[in-house]
């Protein structure tokens, strides 16, 4: 029969010697990226045809291995409507849509139409352009003159609504959704004709 005096120092040696072993071993699998699912494809250096720095986009793209694009690039013609969405291993990550309207809405009434009666709660920047709620960000502009989408009505308002499918905690895709959609409207807008 074993000494158990003896079965226990031997134990902690193993145990002492296990634990070194353990934290290189963890810091080599993170090292290689073998921690977790990983981004395996480049990231768009536009959003629809319309620059955005690759940072302010990375949380909104989840791990994968194929990115795809589908829709109008919005520097293509200053159509009244255009949608772009950006898909990762098939399934939707990003969806850009853009519209002048002959209605004088602002951000937060259009974030409210859909948030308030889902019981979503809707948040807004000081200035009133920018409002959203979850992983959904509305941005507003004024236009003129150009044609809107409403039986040829003149333009009163542009609208830039971009949704994300991959998001965090809802306050960090507050933060993140207002960076891009800051970065992006105006080039959207003018693209658009406004």
């Amino acid at each position: 029969m074993a000494d158990p005096a003896k079965t226990a120092s031997t134990t902690t040696r193993c145990q002492r010697a296990a634990a070194p072993v353990a934290a290189v071993s963890s810091l080599i699998l993170l090292a290689s990226g073998c921690g977790g699912p990983q981004v395996n494809y480049a990231l768009p250096k536009d959003l629809c045809g319309i620059p955005v720095h690759q940072d302010l986009i990375r949380p909104f793209f989840p791990p994968g291995d194929r990115i795809e694009f589908d829709g109008d690039s919005f520097l293509e013609g200053k159509k009244a409507e255009s949608f772009c969405q950006y898909y990762v291993d098939g399934n939707t990550a990003l969806a850009v849509d853009a519209t002048r309207s002959s209605q004088k809405d602002t951000a937060l009434q259009l974030a409210a139409r859909v948030a308030k009666p889902a019981h979503l709660k809707v948040w807004k920047r000081a200035d009133g352009h920018i409002a959203g709620y979850g992983g959904t960000v509305y941005g507003t502009s004024s236009c003129s003159g150009s044609p809107s989408d409403s039986d040829g009505q003149p333009a009163r308002t542009f609208t830039l609504r971009v949704s994300a499918n991959h998001v965090g905690s809802t306050q960090s895709a507050r933060l993140g959704l207002e960076k891009v959609m800051s970065a992006l409207l105006p080039g959207a807008a003018h693209a658009r004709g406004c």
